[in-house]
């Protein structure tokens, strides 16, 4: 297994990388062991992982950050930033952190479903964790086809008198 400096090392080469080919290959190795679920990591650690990685996708192609997107998804790791950002992309990018994702925040949900779009807010639907804030903004603001959706997810917590 890969020492911690050798894991920051990777980082650094990574956002010094001008070849988008290499950055691809070192993001796919960093992403498998950051995101992975962290042995001993201190806070500051994940804080330069997070805000590294979320520079740095930024500047891929769609394809890739749809392959960083579905790992952030489904990892424990907190990456608020890069979840984040994620979560404001393209809808191809953004649906799998934000169904599954527990680095964002009920704010950034809020955030979704106040600038993004009706397939964001769709998106918003699926995650097991839809509290009454979110539920009420789903209805003010999605179409039909939200609205329905967030209504089928039975754990959702609506506010039955809004």
């Amino acid at each position: 297994m890969a020492t911690p400096a050798n894991n920051f090392a990777l980082l650094l080469d990574l956002a010094k990388e001008g070849s988008s080919e290499k950055r691809r290959e070192l993001l796919r190795q960093i992403t498998d062991v950051f995101l992975s679920d962290p042995p001993e990591r201190t806070d500051r650690e994940s804080m330069l992982f997070d805000e590294i990685i979320g520079a740095v996708a930024a500047d891929l192609e769609t394809q890739v950050r749809v392959e960083l997107a579905k790992k952030v998804a489904v990892s424990n790791v907190p990456v608020h930033r890069t979840a984040r950002r994620l979560a404001m992309d393209v809808i191809e990018v953004a649906r799998p952190v934000i169904e599954n994702s527990k680095s964002l925040s009920e704010a950034d949900l809020l955030e979704v479903i106040k600038v993004k779009s009706q397939d964001h807010m769709l998106a918003v639907t699926k995650r097991p964790d839809i509290g009454e804030n979110v539920s009420s903004a789903l209805v003010a603001k999605g179409e039909d086809r939200v609205v329905v959706s967030m209504i089928e997810n039975r754990i959702a917590k609506m506010d039955r008198e809004k």
